[in-house]
């Protein structure tokens, strides 16, 4: 059997395990011949060298014959990746990649867990593994509910969970292919935890009284929303029914079975929205300030944040759909959009339940903002073809509701840091009278189905003095 002449990125904790794992394959068809590592001090990792810096990697793939590459840098950043890459580009090698800290929080590296790159690898951000020790010390023995379970946030949300070793995790959501999904995705990861998964909608608020009456959830994490903006534009009714009336069941009922803590999942759109859905989100960020004043047994806690790459119907599998079709459709040359990797996102959100004390608003930092257009030519290119010429790029105009750039998150003055880089806690919010409030939402809800979409949105606008619709659509 031939064997490919192959060197590891990474001479660090993971690459040393892969090599482990290589060694024990007694006809393994890599020939690990060294590693390649930055750091001057490392010269032998289990009776191999260290054959150069990532600098070197060119010379050493043409003077060593390299058909393999393995990167084994789970903690290590989108630049850093793209970097590596950038220099074997030139050559016919083939590349492997140990996927982030937060893919492999439930075991080890192994073989199986080995992938190809992702353009989330490209883009994504540093995690380490400290992340997560005090986030198991405080969840250990306890009972956690993810509503909106199936959904792209809900779903890494039990995977990570169910890797921090709680005692049991609820999973519930109303979407039955997504939970069938789930369950089997989960199945490979459970370890001495107890798992169930439920069928039931938010907006159902005596289904999900009885679900909190028997399971006693400690934590509760809410990801269930209506997210597409140019369907909510359409279908306002729904996105108050599920945005608004669904969470607010779900604080009414954390207060009654007293929930020890409640971590509501926002979005940058709710900052100043100019959409239908922006706004519905808006409303629960203030509705955890109101019912936070109705409790002192439930911690109530809100984490906001820009897009996720890789979610259901966002933007980069609908251009691995398009490349695959021939052209790409972006909806404006300079549209822009901040991002982070669903894994760097919901390690974020556990790190958020860890810190709260009660009725914050935490916003993630997303990072530098990209440009769609970026995106869509460093995904054709990963794909191993060239825009415009094997993949066409053409631009559609935006979309109801859309805006061309979004918003930071918060302006920086107006933010806390806590001792996560990456998370701020929001220093002022709008005030606004509790009674009023709750009354208008409470109206909102009762009619909403009644209303034209210009009554709803004008009722939106009494409650979210911030929303400003966008006519220039």
């Amino acid at each position: 059997m031939n064997t490919e002449k192959t060197i590891i990125v990474g001479a660090g904790g993971a690459g040393e395990e892969l090599l482990e794992e290589l060694n024990k394959e007694k006809k393994s068809r890599y020939n690990i011949i060294g590693f390649i590592d930055d750091d001057p001090n490392k010269n032998l990792i289990l009776n191999l060298p260290i054959l150069g810096n990532v600098e070197q990697i060119p010379e050493i793939i043409k003077n060593q014959k390299i058909k393999t590459i393995f990167i084994a840098i789970p903690s290590g950043s989108g630049a850093q990746i793209r970097k590596i890459i950038q220099k074997c580009k030139k050559y016919p090698v083939k590349m492997k990649i140990v996927p982030r800290i937060s893919e492999i929080i439930n075991g080890e590296v192994n073989l199986e867990t080995i992938r190809d790159i992702q353009v989330e690898d490209l883009l994504g951000r540093s995690i380490i593994k400290q992340d997560f020790s005090e986030a198991k010390t405080k969840i250990k023995g306890k009972t956690a509910i993810v509503f909106g379970a199936a959904g792209s946030i809900g779903s890494e949300l039990c995977e990570q969970i169910v890797g921090l070793g709680l005692n049991k995790l609820i999973c519930v959501d109303w979407w039955e292919n997504g939970t069938f999904y789930l369950e089997q995705r989960l199945e490979k990861l459970q370890k001495n935890v107890k798992i169930e998964y439920l069928i039931s909608d938010i907006k159902n608020k005596i289904k999900i009284d009885k679900i909190l009456s028997k399971y006693k959830p400690h934590v509760i994490f809410n990801a269930a929303a209506y997210k597409h903006v140019p369907l909510m534009e359409s279908n306002p009714s729904e996105a108050i029914e599920n945005n608004i009336l669904g969470t607010k069941n779900l604080f009414e009922l954390s207060i009654k079975h007293k929930v020890e803590s409640f971590v509501l999942i926002s979005t940058d759109k709710a900052v100043n929205p100019t959409n239908i859905m922006g706004a519905t989100k808006r409303i629960t960020e203030k509705m955890v300030h109101y019912y936070s004043k109705q409790t002192n047994k439930t911690i109530f806690s809100v984490v906001r944040f820009g897009n996720v790459l890789n979610s259901n119907g966002s933007v980069i599998p609908t251009f691995k759909k398009q490349i695959k079709e021939g052209t790409i459709t972006v909806t404006h040359k300079d549209i822009v959009r901040y991002f982070m990797t669903i894994d760097e996102a919901v390690c974020l959100i556990i790190q958020c339940w860890v810190l709260s004390k009660g009725d914050e608003i935490f916003v993630l930092d997303m990072g530098e903002p990209m440009k769609i257009l970026n995106l869509a030519n460093l995904m054709v290119r990963l794909s191993g073809k060239e825009p415009n010429e094997d993949v066409k790029i053409k631009f559609i105009g935006l979309r109801p509701g859309e805006k061309l750039y979004e918003e930071p998150l918060t302006e920086v003055e107006e933010t806390s840091a806590t001792k996560n880089n990456k998370i701020y806690i929001l220093n002022k919010d709008e005030i606004f009278d509790n009674d009023i409030f709750i009354e208008k939402v409470n109206w909102l809800i009762e009619n909403s189905c009644c209303l034209e979409i210009d009554e709803i949105k004008e009722k939106l606008k009494e409650i979210v003095p911030t929303y400003v619709e966008n006519k220039e659509l």
